[in-house]
């Protein structure tokens, strides 16, 4: 008997052979990585590209009076609106939270994305609001879904 037809009746052979076989299983070549993540990518192509339609940080400061509270950019919550075909996403940014609804109010998902993927998601009630409870430190975006399956992503908002 050869060796190549025998190596199997050693027991201890056999429990070495099988031992590589499955470590060499658990390594994922870098192109497989490669691929799924490219094709992950792909999973909000669905989802309309909304535009920033205002962002209160770029806006014009408006003629401060002699009282009231101080307006303009930096004063309060940022305030930013994004629209698309059918829906529009409107959020404020306060330091503790993320305030927001959809327009027209309507019930469905709202995932917070930053670069590495999914960070989070909260639902959206039947008047269209929603609230993220921690605001991201790094550039994120926001993908809206509604119930009636209308899928909106935000553009990168910079914290």
């Amino acid at each position: 008997m050869t060796d190549e037809q025998g190596w199997w009746r050693d027991d201890d052979r056999l429990l070495t052979e099988l031992g590589a076989a499955v470590q060499e299983g658990r390594q994922v070549p870098e192109s497989f990585v490669r691929a799924g993540k490219a094709a992950y990518a792909w999973r909000t192509v669905d989802a309309e590209l909304a535009e920033l339609r205002l962002d209160s940080r770029l806006a014009e400061p408006e003629p401060v009076g002699l009282r009231g509270e101080p307006s303009g950019p930096g004063s309060g919550p940022r305030a930013l609106s994004f629209t698309a075909s059918g829906l529009a996403i409107e959020v404020e940014i306060h330091p503790d939270a993320i305030r927001g609804q959809l327009v027209p109010a309507q019930p469905g998902v709202v995932r917070i994305r930053d670069a590495e993927g999914a960070t989070g998601e909260v639902p959206v009630d039947e008047f269209g609001w929603f609230v993220v409870g921690t605001v991201p430190v790094v550039p994120f975006r926001l993908q809206a879904r509604t119930e009636a399956g209308m899928a909106v992503i935000t553009d990168w908002i910079m914290p």
